[in-house]
Protein backbone atom coordinates (compact mmCIF):
# COMPACT_ATOMS: atom_id res chain seq x y z
CA UNK A 1 0.00 0.00 0.00
CA UNK A 2 2.50 2.69 1.04
CA UNK A 3 5.12 1.96 -2.40
CA UNK A 4 1.73 2.46 -4.10
CA UNK A 5 0.80 5.42 -2.14
CA UNK A 6 4.22 6.85 -3.26
CA UNK A 7 4.14 5.92 -6.97
CA UNK A 8 1.02 7.24 -6.24
CA UNK A 9 1.66 10.73 -5.29
CA UNK A 10 4.95 10.33 -7.55
CA UNK A 11 2.48 10.24 -10.58
CA UNK A 12 0.09 13.44 -9.58
CA UNK A 13 2.43 16.27 -8.01
CA UNK A 14 5.24 15.21 -9.35
CA UNK A 15 8.94 14.11 -6.43
CA UNK A 16 7.08 15.91 -4.17
CA UNK A 17 4.68 12.75 -3.86
CA UNK A 18 6.92 10.78 -3.22
CA UNK A 19 6.81 12.35 0.39
CA UNK A 20 2.95 13.20 0.35
CA UNK A 21 2.00 10.19 -0.31
CA UNK A 22 3.37 7.66 2.04
CA UNK A 23 2.74 10.65 4.89
CA UNK A 24 -0.75 11.19 4.01
CA UNK A 25 -1.25 7.23 3.87
CA UNK A 26 0.67 6.85 7.08
CA UNK A 27 -1.72 9.61 8.62
CA UNK A 28 -4.94 7.73 7.85
CA UNK A 29 -3.88 4.38 9.04
CA UNK A 30 -2.86 5.19 12.34
CA UNK A 31 -5.92 7.69 12.20
CA UNK A 32 -7.84 4.15 11.74
CA UNK A 33 -6.32 2.44 14.03
CA UNK A 34 -6.19 4.66 16.78
CA UNK A 35 -9.80 4.86 16.35
CA UNK A 36 -10.44 1.17 16.35
CA UNK A 37 -8.18 0.86 19.20
CA UNK A 38 -5.85 -1.53 17.29
CA UNK A 39 -2.47 0.69 16.93
CA UNK A 40 0.78 -1.72 17.48
CA UNK A 41 4.19 -0.64 18.00
CA UNK A 42 4.99 -3.31 15.30
CA UNK A 43 3.05 -2.09 12.26
CA UNK A 44 5.44 -2.25 9.10
CA UNK A 45 3.22 -0.17 7.06
CA UNK A 46 3.79 2.92 9.13
CA UNK A 47 6.84 2.29 10.01
CA UNK A 48 7.68 2.00 5.83
CA UNK A 49 5.73 5.48 5.41
CA UNK A 50 8.28 7.05 7.53
CA UNK A 51 11.13 5.66 6.29
CA UNK A 52 9.62 6.65 2.55
CA UNK A 53 8.62 9.98 3.64
CA UNK A 54 11.92 10.60 5.41
CA UNK A 55 14.40 9.46 2.58
CA UNK A 56 12.34 11.50 0.37
CA UNK A 57 12.38 14.84 2.71
CA UNK A 58 16.49 14.26 3.09
CA UNK A 59 16.54 13.99 -0.77
CA UNK A 60 14.80 17.33 -1.29
CA UNK A 61 16.51 18.71 1.54
CA UNK A 62 19.61 18.24 -0.17
CA UNK A 63 18.04 19.66 -3.50
CA UNK A 64 17.37 22.84 -1.95
CA UNK A 65 13.77 22.12 -2.14
CA UNK A 66 10.93 22.80 0.59
CA UNK A 67 8.68 19.79 1.79
CA UNK A 68 5.53 19.13 1.03
CA UNK A 69 3.15 19.16 4.05
CA UNK A 70 0.91 15.88 3.97
CA UNK A 71 -2.01 17.98 4.76
CA UNK A 72 -1.31 20.16 1.59
CA UNK A 73 -5.29 22.20 0.75
CA UNK A 74 -6.44 21.53 -2.64
CA UNK A 75 -4.98 24.90 -3.56
CA UNK A 76 -1.32 24.02 -2.46
CA UNK A 77 -1.58 20.69 -4.04
CA UNK A 78 -2.40 22.91 -7.21
CA UNK A 79 0.37 25.13 -7.08
CA UNK A 80 3.15 22.19 -6.15
CA UNK A 81 1.40 20.44 -9.35
CA UNK A 82 2.52 23.58 -11.47
CA UNK A 83 5.56 23.99 -9.66
CA UNK A 84 6.89 20.33 -10.56
CA UNK A 85 10.18 20.71 -12.32
CA UNK A 86 8.89 18.59 -15.04
CA UNK A 87 5.35 16.58 -15.92
CA UNK A 88 5.53 13.11 -15.02
CA UNK A 89 3.77 10.71 -17.28
CA UNK A 90 2.34 7.19 -16.98
CA UNK A 91 6.08 6.43 -18.60
CA UNK A 92 7.99 8.09 -16.36
CA UNK A 93 6.40 7.41 -13.39
CA UNK A 94 8.03 4.44 -10.83
CA UNK A 95 6.79 1.04 -12.25
CA UNK A 96 7.69 -2.84 -11.43
CA UNK A 97 10.52 -4.39 -13.15
CA UNK A 98 9.26 -6.07 -16.22
CA UNK A 99 9.99 -9.67 -16.55
CA UNK A 100 12.80 -11.07 -18.40
CA UNK A 101 16.20 -12.31 -17.67
CA UNK A 102 17.10 -11.57 -14.12
CA UNK A 103 20.38 -9.90 -13.17
CA UNK A 104 22.70 -11.72 -10.67
CA UNK A 105 22.96 -10.57 -7.23
CA UNK A 106 26.50 -9.18 -8.03
CA UNK A 107 25.17 -7.11 -10.58
CA UNK A 108 22.08 -6.10 -8.42
CA UNK A 109 24.63 -5.07 -5.45
CA UNK A 110 26.51 -3.16 -7.77
CA UNK A 111 23.43 -1.29 -9.58
CA UNK A 112 22.14 -0.30 -5.75
CA UNK A 113 25.54 1.18 -5.16
CA UNK A 114 25.11 3.06 -7.86
CA UNK A 115 21.92 4.74 -7.11
CA UNK A 116 21.67 8.20 -5.10
CA UNK A 117 18.76 10.49 -4.21
CA UNK A 118 15.71 10.18 -6.17
CA UNK A 119 17.04 7.10 -8.13
CA UNK A 120 17.09 5.69 -5.13
CA UNK A 121 13.46 6.33 -3.72
CA UNK A 122 12.80 5.43 -7.28
CA UNK A 123 14.21 2.13 -7.29
CA UNK A 124 12.83 1.24 -3.56
CA UNK A 125 9.18 1.76 -5.03
CA UNK A 126 9.60 0.07 -8.28
CA UNK A 127 10.83 -2.87 -6.22
CA UNK A 128 8.40 -2.98 -3.41
CA UNK A 129 5.81 -2.54 -5.63
CA UNK A 130 6.80 -5.65 -7.99
CA UNK A 131 7.42 -7.53 -4.88
CA UNK A 132 3.51 -6.69 -3.42
CA UNK A 133 2.35 -7.62 -6.76
CA UNK A 134 3.91 -10.96 -7.15
CA UNK A 135 5.36 -12.37 -3.98
CA UNK A 136 7.75 -15.23 -5.60
CA UNK A 137 9.75 -12.52 -7.48
CA UNK A 138 12.80 -12.87 -5.24
CA UNK A 139 14.89 -10.63 -7.30
CA UNK A 140 12.70 -7.82 -6.55
CA UNK A 141 12.59 -8.99 -3.01
CA UNK A 142 16.90 -9.29 -3.05
CA UNK A 143 16.67 -5.52 -4.70
CA UNK A 144 14.11 -3.95 -1.90
CA UNK A 145 16.44 -5.80 1.18
CA UNK A 146 19.66 -3.85 -0.73
CA UNK A 147 18.33 -1.16 -1.06
CA UNK A 148 16.99 -0.81 2.53
CA UNK A 149 20.57 -1.91 3.50
CA UNK A 150 21.77 1.15 2.20
CA UNK A 151 18.80 3.89 2.68
CA UNK A 152 17.19 2.78 6.17
CA UNK A 153 20.95 2.92 7.71
CA UNK A 154 19.38 4.56 11.36
CA UNK A 155 18.30 2.69 14.20
CA UNK A 156 14.72 4.36 13.76
CA UNK A 157 14.38 1.91 10.54
CA UNK A 158 15.48 -1.15 11.65
CA UNK A 159 12.81 -2.52 11.75
CA UNK A 160 12.01 -1.97 7.52
CA UNK A 161 15.61 -3.34 6.65
CA UNK A 162 15.08 -6.29 8.67
CA UNK A 163 11.76 -7.51 7.56
CA UNK A 164 13.11 -6.61 3.92
CA UNK A 165 16.16 -9.16 4.58
CA UNK A 166 13.94 -11.76 5.78
CA UNK A 167 11.26 -11.36 3.32
CA UNK A 168 14.19 -11.53 0.74
CA UNK A 169 15.66 -14.60 2.15
CA UNK A 170 12.13 -16.45 2.34
CA UNK A 171 11.44 -15.65 -1.23
CA UNK A 172 14.69 -16.98 -2.10
CA UNK A 173 14.27 -20.04 -0.79
CA UNK A 174 10.64 -20.78 -1.46
CA UNK A 175 11.39 -20.09 -4.99
CA UNK A 176 14.67 -22.49 -5.48
CA UNK A 177 17.06 -19.66 -5.55
CA UNK A 178 19.26 -20.49 -2.17
CA UNK A 179 22.22 -18.64 -3.30
CA UNK A 180 20.24 -15.60 -3.05
CA UNK A 181 19.40 -16.55 -0.15
CA UNK A 182 22.73 -16.95 1.33
CA UNK A 183 23.92 -14.04 -0.59
CA UNK A 184 21.25 -11.30 1.56
CA UNK A 185 21.46 -13.46 4.57
CA UNK A 186 25.63 -12.41 3.93
CA UNK A 187 24.75 -8.54 3.40
CA UNK A 188 23.33 -8.70 6.79
CA UNK A 189 25.32 -11.14 9.18
CA UNK A 190 26.01 -7.97 11.72
CA UNK A 191 22.60 -8.46 12.20
CA UNK A 192 21.78 -11.80 12.07
CA UNK A 193 20.23 -12.39 15.65
CA UNK A 194 17.25 -9.77 14.82
CA UNK A 195 15.90 -11.84 11.79
CA UNK A 196 12.83 -12.82 11.43
CA UNK A 197 12.64 -16.66 9.55
CA UNK A 198 9.92 -18.73 9.85
CA UNK A 199 11.16 -22.12 11.57
CA UNK A 200 11.42 -23.96 8.27
CA UNK A 201 13.64 -21.64 6.74
CA UNK A 202 16.37 -21.80 9.08
CA UNK A 203 17.84 -25.38 7.99
CA UNK A 204 17.55 -24.72 4.15
CA UNK A 205 19.64 -21.31 4.40
CA UNK A 206 22.07 -23.00 6.92
CA UNK A 207 22.48 -25.43 4.15
CA UNK A 208 22.37 -22.78 1.18
CA UNK A 209 25.51 -20.53 3.11
CA UNK A 210 27.41 -24.46 3.94
CA UNK A 211 27.47 -25.11 -0.23
CA UNK A 212 28.65 -21.51 -0.53
CA UNK A 213 32.00 -21.89 1.82
CA UNK A 214 30.58 -19.90 4.24
CA UNK A 215 30.93 -22.26 7.55
CA UNK A 216 31.14 -20.01 10.58
CA UNK A 217 27.60 -17.96 8.92
CA UNK A 218 26.34 -22.01 8.13
CA UNK A 219 27.15 -23.21 11.58
CA UNK A 220 25.17 -20.44 13.75
CA UNK A 221 22.62 -20.89 11.02
CA UNK A 222 22.23 -24.29 11.58
CA UNK A 223 22.88 -24.26 15.08
CA UNK A 224 20.05 -21.16 15.66
CA UNK A 225 17.60 -23.30 13.90
CA UNK A 226 17.73 -26.05 15.90
CA UNK A 227 17.70 -23.45 19.34
CA UNK A 228 14.13 -22.11 17.85
CA UNK A 229 13.03 -25.44 17.23
CA UNK A 230 14.28 -26.35 21.13
CA UNK A 231 16.07 -29.23 19.86
CA UNK A 232 19.26 -28.85 22.04
CA UNK A 233 20.62 -32.12 20.64
CA UNK A 234 20.46 -31.44 17.00
CA UNK A 235 21.93 -27.88 17.72
CA UNK A 236 25.09 -29.71 19.06
CA UNK A 237 24.80 -32.20 15.89
CA UNK A 238 24.95 -29.21 13.51
CA UNK A 239 28.14 -27.79 15.20
CA UNK A 240 29.49 -30.66 15.19
CA UNK A 241 28.65 -31.37 11.56
CA UNK A 242 29.63 -27.97 10.23
CA UNK A 243 33.31 -28.40 12.72
CA UNK A 244 33.76 -31.58 10.31
CA UNK A 245 33.28 -29.98 6.85
CA UNK A 246 35.49 -27.24 7.93
CA UNK A 247 37.92 -30.06 8.96
CA UNK A 248 37.41 -31.45 5.64
CA UNK A 249 38.29 -28.73 3.61
CA UNK A 250 41.66 -28.07 5.46
CA UNK A 251 40.16 -25.34 7.49
CA UNK A 252 41.22 -26.44 10.88
CA UNK A 253 41.14 -23.41 13.03
CA UNK A 254 37.69 -23.09 11.92
CA UNK A 255 36.53 -26.37 13.06
CA UNK A 256 38.85 -25.75 16.28
CA UNK A 257 36.23 -22.93 16.95
CA UNK A 258 33.66 -24.55 16.82
CA UNK A 259 34.52 -27.94 18.42
CA UNK A 260 35.36 -25.35 21.41
CA UNK A 261 31.98 -23.67 20.83
CA UNK A 262 30.50 -26.84 21.29
CA UNK A 263 31.58 -27.74 24.39
CA UNK A 264 31.69 -23.76 25.62
CA UNK A 265 27.96 -23.83 25.04
CA UNK A 266 26.82 -27.27 26.07
CA UNK A 267 29.61 -28.49 28.65
CA UNK A 268 27.33 -32.29 29.58
CA UNK A 269 27.32 -32.85 26.01
CA UNK A 270 27.14 -36.80 25.10
CA UNK A 271 29.80 -35.70 22.68
CA UNK A 272 32.53 -34.27 24.74
CA UNK A 273 34.73 -37.33 24.29
CA UNK A 274 34.01 -37.30 20.18
CA UNK A 275 34.48 -33.50 19.78
CA UNK A 276 37.88 -33.50 22.17
CA UNK A 277 39.14 -36.51 19.79
CA UNK A 278 38.56 -34.50 16.57
CA UNK A 279 40.32 -31.12 18.64
CA UNK A 280 43.29 -33.33 18.64
CA UNK A 281 43.53 -34.46 15.03
CA UNK A 282 42.70 -30.59 14.00
CA UNK A 283 45.41 -29.02 16.74
CA UNK A 284 48.10 -31.74 14.42
CA UNK A 285 47.28 -30.06 11.84
CA UNK A 286 47.37 -26.54 12.71
CA UNK A 287 50.57 -27.54 14.07
CA UNK A 288 52.20 -29.25 10.91
CA UNK A 289 50.36 -26.28 8.59
CA UNK A 290 52.63 -23.74 10.47
CA UNK A 291 55.87 -25.48 11.46
CA UNK A 292 58.77 -24.08 9.97
CA UNK A 293 60.12 -25.66 6.81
Amino acid sequence: MLPSAAVGGFVLVGFWGLLVGPLGTAWYVSWRRKRDGSETAEDEDARLAVFMAEAARDQMAASGRKAASAAASPGTAAATRAAAPRPVTPASAPRAPSSGAKPSFAALRQRVLQLEGKALIDAFARARLAEIENGRDAHASVEVALIARRAATQPLHAAVRLRAASRAIAACLESGQSALAAAVFGEYVAERTALRLAREHWEPLGRALLDEGAMMEAAWTLHAGAVHGNDLLSAQKRLIEVAGKAAQAGQPKIALKLYETVLAKYPDTQYADFVRSNMRIEEKKLAKSTAPA
